[in-house]
């Protein structure tokens, strides 16, 4: 993950500063393992975030221009809020971290969390859920690309009988139930944690991941990426109020997974995945 990273300063200074936020090894882990320690449950989000983050604050220091929109997918959302300077890094860490603590509190060990679906429309995904009524949909992530969210039992239920007519499906590597109801009754104890944050006014429009709305206000920027840990992703609509602005965009992060599912939206956009320190240059 810090493959070409680990001698830019801005990268460092920045996965520096989570480190001694969450106190957690997170560039060890990147670099050297165990694997098993960078996917847990409470590090790999911290990792994603900040590397995130890290990548974007080193391609502007390379020469890339502040940027005139931004929007993530699901936490990618906390990155573009940091990006923008809505607020500090630590505040988007610290909704990480009271995320999994309410959870864990509320839910216990191991009976929540999400599955994949992609191949089926969203009326057959519907159709689906209606046999699981405690599942739902939390990821509309394409025209047949989605994610539910419940009890891991009906999860397992419900995978098994649409894998027969889905390219593909399975349970994802998380154990709570994000972007549904089910987090909701959560969030006046996760907007407690983070009272000490203050927003501030963003240095660019950032676009809803919910329902593709520019946001020019730092309070109702950082109030939707708390909320959205309870509400469901409709990329193609953030998607669309992207494309309001521009037709050429570029990806901050580990992998190219969110180039790739813009395309299949919209081809008409240009995204560029910037994975290493030279490719700005």
């Amino acid at each position: 993950m810090s493959e070409g990273w680990t001698s830019n300063a801005v990268w460092n200074a920045t996965m520096a500063s989570a480190e001694a936020f969450t106190g957690y090894a997170l560039r060890v882990w990147m670099k050297e393992g165990p694997v098993e320690m960078l996917r847990a449950q409470r590090h790999a989000p911290c990792a994603v975030l900040t590397h995130s983050v890290a990548v974007y604050r080193a391609q502007r220091a390379a020469g890339m221009p502040l940027p005139v929109v931004a929007s993530g997918h699901s936490m990618g959302f906390f990155s573009a809020v940091v990006a923008a300077e809505v607020v500090p890094l630590e505040a988007a860490l610290a909704l990480i971290r009271a995320t999994e603590d309410c959870s864990e509190a509320r839910f216990g060990e191991g009976e929540m969390g999400m599955a994949f679906v992609i191949g089926l429309d969203e009326r057959e995904v519907r159709h689906g859920l209606a046999r699981h009524p405690e599942l739902l949909l939390s990821n509309i992530n394409g025209k047949a690309q989605f994610t539910v969210s419940g009890p891991r039992t009906a999860l397992c239920a419900f995978v098994s009988e649409v894998e027969p007519n889905s390219l593909k499906c399975g349970l994802l590597p998380v154990r709570l139930p994000l972007h549904c109801d089910h987090m909701a009754p959560l969030l006046p104890r996760i907007k407690d944690r983070l009272e000490d944050w203050a927003p501030g006014r963003p240095l660019f429009p950032l676009v809803s991941p919910l329902d593709g709305r520019p946001m020019d206000g730092g309070f109702e920027a950082w109030e939707e990426a708390i909320v959205s840990v309870a509400s469901a992703v409709n990329w193609p609509a953030a998607v669309g109020g992207l494309r309001e602005f521009g037709t050429d965009f570029f990806e901050c992060g580990a992998g190219s997974q969110l180039k790739n599912l813009t395309g299949w939206i919209d081809r008409s956009l240009g995204v560029v995945s910037l994975q290493t320190p030279r490719d700005w240059a």
